[in-house]
């Protein structure tokens, strides 16, 4: 990126600021406003992506500063990049907001502290297995507390929030070396855990292993993976990114066949390997080989021949996660996936605008995050499904928020753990 930085721009940190020509391929159409969740919400240009890249030019122009008001329409964003999904000239919103908020990172002009702390947690918490899994064990067994009800009612507002979120039925964090399932003689798969996922998502990393099981594979899960760094390089801590990025590229180079993810944000970030080590000698070719073995679960399954089929005959909706469906424009597998297991399949308004988890952005931005919660929650109440289908643990967590605050009688469930519940019995039919 340094190459392409304009000579006189006020970035603070000019090798890792916007390149000029992702700026440029911006003609301010305005096809992305109805798009951007902040926008739909705020009504204002200053939150939307062309608002935010045209802040970013007047910087690399010289013609204004990184100040703060800059700085918070940027952190408003929630980097879902629907935007990205509906432009004509192909801007690389995504790209261009890491890029961005790198910059607050080398200069932040307000909230020190809180963006100090923030980058602390990231790399020192959420990047070390064993230091995360002993932060969110008092977690786990508080969301499995029998009391955890009354304890709910005594907390304040925002503990009361996150509270709600927490699954009660994901029991112990899935352990790598029990991850080895199916057929000696099928075909090999590679178990990507992430980390927050690993440690809160025990069952449903548990309910993707059967589900890959019984699709003819067998599964491993090498022990040297660890985060995905998608977390940090939304954040703007790019050079931690490419660190995460490239212990992992290494951890499965000698695994054998695909990479499979059932994290939405996690495979959208693993597939942009290639561009996040761009400029790493060495690194191009081995970042290009990972991503091609990169698959969503349900792209994965989706290709398969002889799923089984179900008789699950309940009323799910799924929900689009925002990686799955505008950056890796995975939409139709989840959906026909389900209708194979027998669910049916309602739609509900807003299926694919973002939920408002977006990593982070419920502790960063509880404001937006909570109307944008309580906006899903109105859709669930019109369509009255009984199950919320989601593949993206972020997701997973708005949902259940959603659904206990409105008084909703919804279950919500990864799609492995309603595939897994619908394929339970073994006498289904092969298709």
């Amino acid at each position: 990126m340094a190459s392409e930085t304009t000579a006189g721009a006020r970035w603070p940190d000019p090798a890792e600021a916007p390149a000029p020509a992702d700026l440029a391929r911006c003609v301010h159409c305005g096809l992305c406003l109805t798009a951007c969740p902040t926008y739909l919400v705020t009504g204002l240009e200053t939150e939307s992506p062309r608002g935010r890249i045209q802040m970013a030019r007047l910087i690399a122009d010289g013609r204004a500063d990184l100040t703060p008001a800059i700085q918070a329409h940027w952190s408003l964003c929630l980097q879902c990049r629907a935007c990205e999904a509906v432009c004509p000239s192909g801007v690389p919103y995504g790209r261009i907001q890491e890029h961005a908020r790198a910059q607050v990172q080398a200069r932040p002009a307000a909230g020190r502290l809180a963006l100090r702390l923030r980058r602390l947690a990231l790399r020192q918490v959420a990047a070390r297995p064993r230091v995360l899994g002993a932060a969110l064990a008092p977690v786990r067994r508080f969301a499995g507390w029998r009391l955890r009800g009354i304890a709910e009612r005594l907390l304040p507002g925002r503990l009361r929030t996150l509270a709600r979120q927490l699954p009660s039925n994901q029991g112990a964090p899935l352990r790598l070396e029990a991850a080895a399932a199916g057929p000696a003689e099928g075909e090999p798969v590679q178990l990507f855990a992430g980390c927050v996922m690993r440690e809160l998502f025990g069952e449903t990393h548990r309910a993707t292993v059967r589900v890959l099981a019984r699709a003819g594979a067998r599964v491993e899960a090498p022990p040297a993976q660890g985060c995905c760094g998608a977390l940090h390089a939304h954040e703007g801590d790019l050079a931690f990114a490419r660190r995460l990025a490239k212990a992992n590229i290494a951890a499965f180079e000698g695994a054998e066949g695909a990479i499979v993810v059932n994290s939405a944000g996690c495979g959208a970030a693993m597939k942009e390997y290639p561009q996040l080590l761009a400029g790493e000698p060495g690194w191009a070719e081995r970042a290009a080989a990972f991503a091609a073995r990169v698959r969503d679960l349900s792209e994965w399954l989706a290709a398969r021949p002889g799923l089984p089929r179900g008789a699950w005959r309940v009323r799910a909706a799924y929900q689009d996660a925002c990686h799955l469906a505008h950056v890796q424009g995975i939409r139709r597998e989840p959906r026909a996936l389900l209708a194979a297991a027998g669910c049916d399949l309602i739609e509900t308004e807003g299926a694919d605008t973002c939920c408002g988890a977006a990593g982070l952005y419920g502790l960063v931005q509880p404001g937006m995050s909570a109307e944008l919660r309580r906006r899903k929650a109105d859709a669930f109440a019109a369509a009255r499904p009984e199950v919320i289908v989601t593949g993206n643990p972020g997701c997973h967590l708005q949902y259940l928020a959603a659904v206990r605050e409105a008084g909703l009688g919804a279950e919500v469930l990864h799609l492995a753990e309603a595939l897994d519940r619908a394929w339970s019995d073994s006498r289904a039919p092969r298709r």
